[in-house]
């Protein structure tokens, strides 16, 4: 598939995610989808992405994905984005601690067939895990 289709595919995608259609989102993934960057704990496949996102939409009810870069070659994607949300619901057994956080990541997306089969994700997660209180502020010692 020429890599604008694929552009298409992953803009149409970030459009659903981004008005909160989670399931909208998941028909970019084929269904045997491999993915790397999201936690080990997670089922295989499309059921394992359909969990994350889940959770991090009763997280953050309001989250969407800000595209701030993307080149695209042959059947891959490379994107840069920023993720906004306000804790607003339990993530993964953190309590909302109703604050705004935004944060940057990166996606290597491979695409066969119109589907994306397998994707790397690497996100601040420090960052992310430091703005809802989930872990304490890194301080230097002196």
């Amino acid at each position: 598939m020429p890599k604008q289709e694929n552009i298409d595919v992953l803009l149409r995608a970030l459009a659903k995610f981004n008005v909160g259609d989670i399931e909208g989102y998941l028909e970019m993934y084929d269904k045997a989808v491999i993915f790397h960057g999201y936690g080990r704990h997670l089922m295989p496949g499309i059921a394992g992405l359909r969990e994350y996102y889940a959770r991090l939409r009763q997280g953050f009810p309001d989250m969407r994905i800000d595209q701030e870069e993307m080149i695209a070659e042959d059947n891959k994607i490379f994107r840069r984005f920023t993720f906004y949300g306000t804790h607003k619901g339990d993530y993964w057994g953190v309590p909302p601690s109703q604050k705004f956080v935004a944060t940057a990541g990166q996606m290597v997306l491979h695409f066969k067939s119109g589907k994306c089969v397998e994707v790397w994700q690497l996100t601040d997660g420090v960052t992310f895990l430091t703005l809802i209180g989930a872990i304490p502020p890194f301080v230097p010692k002196r």
